[in-house]
């Protein structure tokens, strides 16, 4: 208020100067001359004051144009056609001077204004990239509160709270912001009597954003549609840092997990590793004294149960760790089934059907991985069989399919794809027993392999394990004699 009584006097101060200095040096300087003096304080109130000042400025130095220089001097009469046109040139030269002079200026205010803006957005990022995002952040909103008008952050539950004591009609369009991502508030179209604006920071994945609220100015000005752009611009810029520091602290609890997870696999391989020695010197005076020590069946039972739970444990280290390599050749079923069956001891009441033509062709597998499979499969099957497991392979086309089938209970088609997960073991049955690594194993080695495996119905109404390898060529029959 006080700039613009000042723009005005100094208006008709700068016309009284300038109508003093041309009617005392009218003789030497000329009508013409002392006319085009009369735009200097027009320009000069337009540029400081606007258009309203310049405009004034523009009038009154018609009017002492008029008075002071033109023919009869010193009285508002106009002496000749020429002298009228003189006047009216001058008034529109003034006006026109006038208004180009404050157009120049509001431009000029507006390259400052988003000069100013982009100075402050630059330095805002500076700040959000100088450390981490969550510390920036809060910096951040205090370096803004200190240039702006009073800021918070808002989410769900400041809502719930209000601890900022907003009206209700503040929360409502806060609550707008947060679950339209509309920017509402004082200033916008949505809810524009409310006293604070408010601006979403951008979306947040499968959650609400958080909101900027940015109060009214404190000189009670409405907020003009540059300076919404320009806070926009400083939400979408936390916004991001927000994003950033949520990223960190996902990655903070993923690298934690990760050492957690590796930290678990060295100690598991460390245990098996250092287990498996001793283990092999018990299970050997075992099988000694359980030639002379009939009870000593059930021990030496528990200890290869116990051998085959650690080669669980290293396998599954392997899988975890990528260094499973299987070593692919010619492989005849025959052997490695023979192997694996020699490996497991079923309970007593469960008999084991071997369905093995001599004559099947030879597949393309690693035989340690694939008598290992075998050895899970069997032990599984041997654990939730009713009275028969059944091995047997039948050729289908080029591949091969060895199946392990038992007459338990079977699993349900809903369990199927997670059965194969780690420490899986199904509840409501005879599936919940055992450590949840076996069927895990042998999965990762047959897939290391390229051997798909799938898992059905069998026809006794129990599961049904199915390996389908790829044959190398058929076995050729020795000529006779």
């Amino acid at each position: 208020m006080q700039r613009s009584i000042a723009s005005y006097a100094i208006a008709l101060f700068g016309v009284a100067a300038i109508a003093w200095l041309t009617a005392t040096l009218l003789p030497q300087i000329g009508i013409a001359s002392a006319a085009l003096l009369f735009l200097l304080p027009v320009l000069y109130a337009a540029v400081r004051g606007g258009l309203l000042p310049g405009l004034l400025a523009a009038f009154a130095g018609a009017i002492a144009y008029n008075f002071f220089l033109l023919p009869p001097r010193f009285t508002l009469r106009i002496h000749g056609f020429d002298n009228v046109i003189s006047v009216l040139v001058f008034v529109v030269v003034a006006v026109v001077t006038s208004r180009l002079a404050t157009l120049l200026k509001a431009r000029e205010e507006e390259a400052l204004a988003r000069a100013a803006c982009s100075e402050e957005l630059a330095a805002l990022s500076a700040l959000l990239a100088s450390k981490d995002a969550a510390s920036a952040l809060g910096e951040a909103i205090s370096w803004l509160e200190r240039r702006h008008d009073r800021i918070l952050l808002i989410d769900e539950d400041f809502l719930s709270g209000n601890d900022a004591g907003l009206s209700a009609l503040d929360l409502a369009a806060a609550s707008w912001a947060l679950h339209n991502a509309d920017m509402t508030g004082h200033a916008t179209q949505v809810m524009p009597a409310a006293d604070w604006t408010f601006i979403p920071l951008g979306p947040r994945l499968g959650t609400d954003p958080d909101v900027l609220a940015v109060a009214r100015p404190a000189t009670g000005v409405t907020r003009g549609a540059s300076e919404l752009s320009h806070l926009g611009q400083i939400a979408a810029l936390l916004g991001q840092a927000r994003d950033r520091a949520a990223l960190e602290q996902q990655t903070r609890e993923r690298e934690r997990l990760a050492q957690g997870d590796r930290l678990r696999r060295t100690f598991l391989a460390s245990l098996a590793h250092d287990f498996h020695t001793p283990l092999t010197v018990i299970t050997g005076r075992l099988v000694s004294l359980s030639q002379t020590v009939p009870d000593a069946d059930e021990a030496l039972e528990a200890a290869r149960r116990l051998e085959r739970m650690l080669e669980d444990l290293l396998g599954a280290a392997r899988i975890e760790d990528g260094s499973v390599a299987p070593r692919m050749e010619s492989v005849d079923l025959v052997d490695v089934v023979g192997a694996a069956v020699e490996a497991v001891r079923l309970p007593g009441r469960i008999a084991l059907v071997r369905d093995i033509p001599p004559d099947l062709p030879f597949v393309h597998a690693d035989p340690v991985l694939l008598r290992h499979c075998l050895i899970n499969l069997l032990d599984n099957a041997g654990r939730h069989a009713s009275g028969t497991v059944t091995l047997s392979a039948r050729c289908a086309g080029s591949r091969m399919a060895l199946a392990v089938c038992d007459d338990g209970g079977g699993i349900a088609e809903a369990d199927r794809a997670r059965i194969f997960e780690r420490f899986i073991r199904l509840e409501g049955d005879d599936r919940g027993q055992g450590s949840g690594l076996g069927l895990s194993i042998v999965k990762g080695f047959a897939e290391a392999m390229a051997i798909p495996i799938t898992v059905s119905d069998s026809a006794s109404g129990g599961a049904c394990f199915r390996l389908s390898l790829a044959q190398v060529s058929p076995r050729q029959p020795e000529p006779e004699e």
